[in-house]
């Protein structure tokens, strides 16, 4: 553990820190830094997955994994790691956490395999998991309670900025590919981002501590952590394997593991125990709404953006760079409305909380007619629109939905939220993912017939102009058909099946076919663009219904919390 020498500061949310008052706003800095790259990287990846398909000859199962296992290795730490920093020190376990972070992102960036990634990725999110966790209970020490609503105002616009960012950093990055990095820059820089935050972390960053004596409950971590990887990774590899009856099976487990650890805590708690999972949190309706309502919402953010990557990348073929610039006014309609929320909360409340998914709701069903109208294809300023509205939705919600959870939080049950709030949040993502990308893998296999079934004239039509016979054009046409229906329907709907590559080679060694093939590429990719097209417009469709949804739930919130 790195050296505990910060000031100490109980949960009540006294300060020690009175000599200066930037002290506490550079320990927030340091808290908000890793809360950046933390969930900046549960995203980030999603525009990289491309280039590292091709890199390290990752399948749709592997890139599913990269994403998930981060998640879910981040939610399976949190509510443990909560219980080490009342033990250790939030402080020390923050800084320690944060410098495995460093080293798990180096090692990620060296990654030479799908397999060794895969791995990396899971350490690097235990470390993220490990420095969320302490968060919560770090800022609550830092401010008096009256300051809460503007720092965990402050935080919440940036986990939400750090989402929705992800594609567009994440773009800008890899089309810049310093010193030939490529994707690995993606990794990379967080290691001086990383590193800066521990020296400023190691002088500014205040320690909080529990007034009470705790102990660590092994047997709810470890059914949590059970529960949590039986369901979420059956969920991430089912429809890559063709759901065998192994994965079905772990996620019938996944339901009495979970009832088994309700149980346990409860029955630990009643005997006077201290259990890692405190159930009377719930009995606080502002707290147990909010949490449900940050289950669903960023489960649904998460799996929006991945939808989106895919389909821009591989649907419409647009380059990392061109799908990151595509969803910056996302992330500018999000900063903007995040500042204004805080305002707009003291005049409504945690009504604003309806508003936001409202307006949330109804830019998804414009983008979705939108790209009806304008294809596969579509100009920045065409979507531009209804992306900068949807991001003012998100803003809206995003940033007063910490207040409206916290407010009425008591101070002595400061460590306990600081790890049982972000698991609900990145369980919510990890489910959210697996499901939506079962969905969207789905649906555009269902698309795919019709999709092909439209290019097939076009695709004829060009082998009739290039002069081909008639053999020729029968078997490419009926070659086209099959390897391109095949593709978009299998679980891997990105990459040429081997037995079509080898049919290819066949044809563009006959001379003259050799036109057959190339016009089959682009055929094929205009097929693909359609099936993506109409999947992604379906999904835009559930997720609004879903954040309508989140805004009638939201009613069952206080209309404003009291802070004092």
């Amino acid at each position: 553990m790195l050296p505990n020498s910060g000031p100490v500061i109980a949960d009540s949310g006294r300060t020690t820190l009175a000599q200066s008052t930037l002290k506490p706003w550079l320990g927030l800095a340091t808290s908000l830094a890793a809360a950046f790259m933390q969930l900046l990287d549960a995203t980030i990846v999603n525009v990289a997955l491309p280039s590292i398909a091709v890199d390290l000859g990752a399948g749709v199962s592997a890139q599913l994994l990269m994403v998930s296992v981060y998640v879910l290795a981040f939610a399976c730490s949190l509510i443990t790691a909560a219980r080490l920093g009342d033990l250790w020190g939030r402080r020390s376990v923050f800084l320690t956490a944060l410098a495995v972070f460093v080293l798990a992102s180096l090692l990620c960036g060296l990654a030479q395999s799908a397999v060794m990634l895969i791995v990396c990725r899971g350490l690097q999110g235990l470390a993220a998991g490990s420095m969320s966790a302490q968060t919560f209970a770090i800022i609550s020490g830092l401010f008096p309670k009256d300051r809460h609503p503007r720092v965990f105002g402050i935080y919440g616009a940036t986990i939400g900025l750090a989402t929705v960012s992800g594609p567009l950093i994440g773009g800008l990055l890899i089309e810049w590919n310093l010193f030939d990095w490529g994707w690995r820059l993606i990794f990379f820089v967080n290691i001086p981002i990383g590193i800066a935050a521990l020296v400023l972390g190691y002088f500014h960053l205040a320690d909080a501590r529990s007034e009470h004596v705790r102990s660590l409950d092994l047997v709810g971590a470890v059914l949590s952590s059970l529960a949590l990887f039986l369901l979420i990774f059956p969920l991430a590899e089912g429809r890559a394997r063709g759901w065998p009856i192994s994965l079905v099976l772990m996620i019938a487990a996944s339901i009495p593991v979970a009832v088994a650890f309700v149980v346990y805590e409860y029955r630990l708690g009643k005997r006077g125990g201290d259990p890692v999972l405190r159930l009377e949190l719930f009995r606080d309706r502002a707290f147990a709404v909010g949490a449900a309502l940050a289950f669903v919402f960023f489960g649904t953010l998460t799996s929006l953006i991945f939808t989106i990557s895919l389909t821009l990348q591989f649907g419409f073929g647009f380059s990392p760079l061109r799908a990151g610039v595509m969803t910056l006014p996302w992330a500018v309609g999000m900063g903007v409305a995040a500042v204004f929320s805080s305002a707009v909360y003291k005049l409504l409340g945690n009504r604003v909380l309806i508003l936001g998914m409202i307006v949330f709701a109804g830019s998804l069903l414009t983008l979705g007619e939108i790209l009806g109208r304008v294809g596969t294809d579509p100009s920045w300023l065409s979507l531009a629109g209804p992306l900068l509205i949807g991001g003012a939705g998100l803003g809206l919600f995003v940033a007063p939905l910490q207040t409206a959870i916290l407010a009425s939080v008591q101070p002595e049950h400061a460590g306990s939220v600081s790890g049982l709030l972000p698991t609900v949040q990145q369980v919510g993502s990890s489910i959210g993912l697996a499901l939506i990308g079962v969905v969207f893998f789905s649906l555009v296999a269902g698309n795919a017939p019709a999709a092909v079934h439209d290019e097939r004239s076009n695709y004829v039509a060009e082998l009739e102009a290039a002069g081909l016979d008639q053999g020729i054009r029968d078997i490419a046409e009926k070659t086209f058909v099959d390897c391109a229906t095949s593709q978009l329907e299998s679980g891997s709907p990105m990459s040429v099946a081997p037995h079509c590559r080898s049919q290819g080679s066949a044809l563009a060694a006959s001379g003259p076919a050799q036109i057959a093939v190339k016009t089959a590429y682009t055929s094929t990719r205009s097929a693909a663009g359609e099936a993506f097209l109409q999947a992604q417009r379906s999904v835009l469709t559930i997720i609004a219904a879903i954040a309508l949804a989140i805004a009638l739930a939201s009613l069952g919130l206080p209309r404003k919390n009291s802070v004092t």
